[in-house]
């Protein structure tokens, strides 16, 4: 008989090999990925805080919000970071993934990938 992470890691499984993953769009996250709205930006991994934050993602947190140009300054994102002046969330939450810090903006341009199989859809950051 088996465990019900067994079960559970079977069935995730079997969704993973008959997925039909499909590029089907590139565009500005903020026309894509659902619910990400002005304010708000995605990271990888799960739920953490800014204060708990490693360096390189508060870094990367930082340069999103000079790209997205609501901070003219490193120490200003900094304290629009830290003061919850934007909405960090992670990424999971959103149908989205993002290597290392994975850090999403609203105009940052993501893949769109669609498994044609289910009809879900799935969303990452052009990385180098």
């Amino acid at each position: 008989m088996q465990t019900p992470i067994e079960t559970a890691n079977q069935e995730a499984l079997s969704l993973m090999y008959n997925a039909d993953p499909v590029l089907v769009d590139v565009a500005p996250a903020s026309e894509v990925v659902p619910r990400l709205g002005e304010g708000m930006l995605l990271h990888a991994g799960p739920p953490v805080q800014w204060s708990d934050m490693c360096n390189p993602m508060q870094g990367a947190v930082v340069g999103a919000l000079r790209y997205q140009g609501w901070a003219g300054t490193e120490d200003e994102a900094a304290a629009m970071a830290s003061t919850g002046s934007v909405s960090l969330h992670s990424a999971h939450g959103f149908s989205a993934v993002g290597p290392m810090t994975g850090i999403f903006s609203p105009s940052m341009p993501v893949f769109v990938v669609e498994n044609r199989a289910l009809g879900n859809r799935a969303y990452c950051t052009i990385n180098e």
